[in-house]
Order: structure tokens, then sequence, then C-alpha cells
């Protein structure tokens, strides 16, 4: 009899593009996972996506985070295998702590893992999510020569098309596609008759043409496209690493391949060439003009802060004549092509008092979660890596021994020098394997180590400590260390809209703002 029947649970569905898999695929784990609970009489509700399992931002994966936010309602999470949970190594231990926390199993076809109430299958999920992760990297690393490798033959690898080609699926490279070819070739001819970005945009837009993604072209895709050296035949890849830098993460450019002539030409590389000389003017007197000293633009609390909260785009902070600093109004030109942005602006000091008010808040969710912190030391992970780490050494001596015995097991004759030098190779990877792993292990504990994010917490605590003692550009350069972005939204009825800046009514219409934090 099933001891486990009738439990009630989540399944977790996920497929990666990056794997050739596809809405197929994921069907086909539908229904085994579907078959399976049936069989064992679970009950479940399900989650699926489609993403890579390595991603360690747990908002590229709203499946993942969904479940996560809803844990408590189950006893189980279903999957097809571990690693369709994830191949991160850091999202691995989250879920680990998660299913200890409320003694909650992981079930998959060929294995369930009580991670609470076991030790060794702590251990083994522990193995079984480095050997995942250490695959994936491994996968990135094949795919990311072999990447190389066709960029320097020509063929075209960085994602979709652009605008103006199609990609061959014999010959893998980039093919003219006509009807957008010739607006590509209007965009260069209007450039150099002396439109500006906008301009052009209007232009194409009046006279009917749309871009691949939407009703129209707007000034920033213009600009793209100008300076895209696609156009001249070109193809550019950039192979970049993913680091760890002063405890962030960033890319790090490792080497651009460029293959010159790599398919037909849309703009004569010499026009190509004349049109980016003359792009480059202009924007070297932007930075001169934008680049005002601070006595002269003054800096405010929010700078460089600021996005829209219906475009996404980066907004305006003026300062006008009277001293009086204002957010402008969006007004960019939104996805659809057919209007503008309608997110209106007003006084900055309104939205800047809202903003003390919310970090003050802030301030004590993160002198919450420190004091958490320091008591609970993250003691169940550490114990974890020290676990994983004493049985992989164990399994390095056990491997030593073997290897000595086979060359025992050879000078006696049991072996042939064909059989011995097949059982040594097998034992040297499996060997390797484990050194591999137990640098992985090694290398999680480190970047796992909570010393430095509970240091982050308190420097940031410390910031909001002095915040209100600070000048308004030490409070700008202290935002910036813990704060993202803040999307700020204000629309108006028409009627309101109409109505004077100074109107009371209109000066009264309120606003709304989100603060997204690191």
């Amino acid at each position: 009899m099933n001891e486990e029947a009738g439990i009630f649970g989540a399944t977790y569905l996920r497929i990666s593009r990056d794997k050739g898999e596809n809405e197929d695929t994921l069907q086909n784990h539908r229904e085994l996972m579907q078959e399976f609970c049936a069989e064992h009489d679970y009950t479940f509700e399900l989650y699926e996506e489609i993403v890579s399992g390595g991603k360690h931002n747990l908002e590229a994966r709203p499946e993942l985070q969904r479940l996560i936010d809803n844990i408590e309602r189950y006893q189980a999470i279903f999957a097809v295998s571990l690693d369709r949970l994830s191949r991160n190594g850091l999202v691995s231990q989250q879920i680990k702590q998660l299913c200890i926390e409320h003694r909650i199993k992981i079930i998959t076809p060929s294995q369930t893992f009580d991670l609470a109430g076991s030790q060794e299958d702590r251990l083994l999920y522990d193995v079984s999510s480095i050997f995942a992760t250490m695959e994936y990297e491994m996968m990135g690393r094949r795919n990311k020569i072999n990447k190389i490798q066709r960029a320097r033959r020509g063929e075209y690898v960085v994602g979709k098309p652009a605008y103006g080609y199609r990609r061959n699926p014999d010959t893998r490279r980039l093919e003219i596609y006509e009807p957008e070819a010739k607006v590509i070739r209007y965009i260069f001819k209007l450039y150099q008759e002396g439109f500006g970005n906008r301009k052009i945009a209007d232009i194409l837009k009046r006279e009917g043409y749309k871009s691949a993604k939407s009703n129209s072209f707007c000034p920033s895709t213009i600009g793209r496209i100008l300076k895209n050296p696609v156009y001249k035949g070109t193809v550019v890849f950039q192979n970049r690493k993913r680091i760890k830098e002063n405890g962030e993460y960033r890319y790090k450019l490792l080497e651009t391949v460029i293959t010159e002539h790599a398919h037909p030409a849309i703009i004569w590389p010499e026009e190509w060439e004349m049109v980016n000389r003359q792009r480059v003017k202009p924007g070297e007197q932007t930075v001169i003009i934008r680049e005002k000293p601070a006595d002269k633009t003054g800096t405010t609390m929010l700078k460089d802060l600021l996005f829209c909260g219906i475009c996404g785009r980066k907004l305006v902070i003026r300062r006008e004549r009277h001293g009086v600093y204002t957010i402008k109004p969006c007004g960019y030109e939104l996805p659809d092509g057919i209007e503008k942005c309608y997110n209106r602006g007003m006084r900055l000091k309104f939205l800047e008092e809202e903003v003390v008010s919310k970090i003050q808040a802030h301030k004590q969710r993160l002198q919450a979660h420190l004091q958490l912190l320091q008591q609970q030391e993250l003691e169940s992970i550490s114990v974890g890596h020290r676990e994983s780490l004493a049985r992989i050494t164990a399994e390095l001596k056990e491997n030593e021994r073997k290897q000595s015995k086979l060359l025992q097991l050879g000078l006696s004759g049991i072996f042939s020098s064909e059989e011995l030098d097949s059982k040594r190779q097998t034992l040297v990877e499996q060997g390797q394997m484990l050194l591999d792993t137990r640098e992985k292990v090694l290398q999680q504990m480190q970047d796992m180590d909570e010393q430095p994010f509970t240091d982050r917490l308190t420097q940031t605590i410390r910031l909001l400590d002095e915040f209100q003692y600070q000048t308004a550009e030490e409070q700008n350069e202290a935002l910036k260390k813990f704060v993202k972005r803040i999307r700020y939204m204000r629309t108006m009825p028409e009627e309101v809209r109409k109505l004077s800046t100074r109107n009371t009514k209109r000066q009264a219409h309120p606003f709304s703002y989100t603060i997204e934090y690191f």
C-alpha cells in the first residue's frame, strides 16, 4: 500500500529552448506527471514555464517564484527530475531550505527526497544538484564554443535576424528580405539627407511603414538600425562571461568575433561607414552639452532613478527658472506607435517626500531581516555543504584506493594491458569529476557565505540612519547603492489635464510609484 497516497502538491514542469525543447516536450512531461500522480493517488496544482534552469534570478522564473510564494499550501513538489527544478546551485539550496522548513517532500518518478527527515536524502540532493549545475555549465561552454566557430564562418548566431533579413535554415546565413530591406535603405537615405532619428520615425509612421514588433518605428529603433553592422554584411558575436565582482554579478566581455562579408549587404560598406562617422560627431557634441557642471543643473535626491510607470522610459527632472524642480511629462511614443505616453509630471518635492517615508519603512524591514539572519546564521545550509564535502572527500580516497589496487592486480597479471588501461582511465575520469565537484562545493560555500550579505544589510541601514542629515547629492549617491529604479505614474482625465498647472484641482490629482530595490 502506498503510504504517501492522497498527498496534495505542486507539479512543476520546465523546459528550455536552449536545449532545442518545445511545447511538444512540455506536453510529454505534462502527460507523464499526470499519469504518475494518478497512479499514486496524488493531487496537484500545475506550474509550468519555458525558461533556462540555470537562471539564478527567480524574477526570470515567474512560475517557480509563484510556487515558492504558495509553498505552505503543499505537502510535496512533483517534478520529472531534480534538474527540472533548477540547474543553479543557489536556487537549488533555496528550494532545499524551503522544503526543510515546511517539511515538504520532492517526488520524482524515480526518487523521493525527504529533505526534512533524512540526512541521506539531503546529501543525495546536494550531490545531484551539483552535478546538474556542472552539466549545465558544460553545456553552456560547448554551446559558446560552437557559436564562436559558427560566427567565424559567417553564420548568424545572435538570436532573431535583424529587420531586413531572414536566416537560411540550411546555410545558417542571412539572406536579404526585400520588402523590409527597402525600408532600411530608405532610413539610411533619409539620414544622409539630414533628418534625425525622431524625424525619420515620424516620416515612416506617416507613410505607413511598420517595424517588426509594432505598428511603427520609434527613434531608438532608428538609432539601432543605423549603427548595426549587420547591414553592411558583417556578423558580430560577443563572447561574454557572467562574473561576480564586489558581491555583484556582471557580464565581462572576453572576445568579440567580427566576420566581414558574411552575407549580402543591404547598405554598401562605404555608405555605412560614412553614415556612422556622421553619427559620432553629434553624439560627441551631445556628451559635451549634457555634462554640465552641478552648479548649473543641480543634483536632486532622485537624479537618474526615475522611470515611467507606463512605457518604462527614463524620466527627466527639470529645474524651472524659479528654482523649483519638476518631473517632466513622459511624452515618448508608446510601443503600439499610435499614441504618445500619457504619463504626466508634477513638482518633484511631492514624490521626494513619499520616497523618504517609504525608505524609512524599508529600513525597519531590513533591520528585522538582519536580526533574523543573525539568529539563524544559515547554519543548515553550512552543515549541508560540509556534509557534501565530507562525502566527496571520502569518495576521492576510495577512488585512490581503487587505483592503487588496480595497479597491484595489473602487476599480478589478472588484467591484460588493454583492460588495465581502460579501467585505469575510468577511475582517473571519475577522480577528476570528484575533484571538480569538490571545487564546486567549495565555491558555493564561498558564494553563500552570509557575512558579505549581512555586511551589505548593515551598510544600507547605516546609510538610511544618516539619510535625513545629508545633502541632495549625498542622498542621491546613497539611494543608488540600494535602489534600482523608481517607477512613477500619474495619469489624468482630459478635463483635469487641460487645467492650468497652478490649478489646485490639478495639483491635488493623485500619483503612484513603486520602488525597486537591488
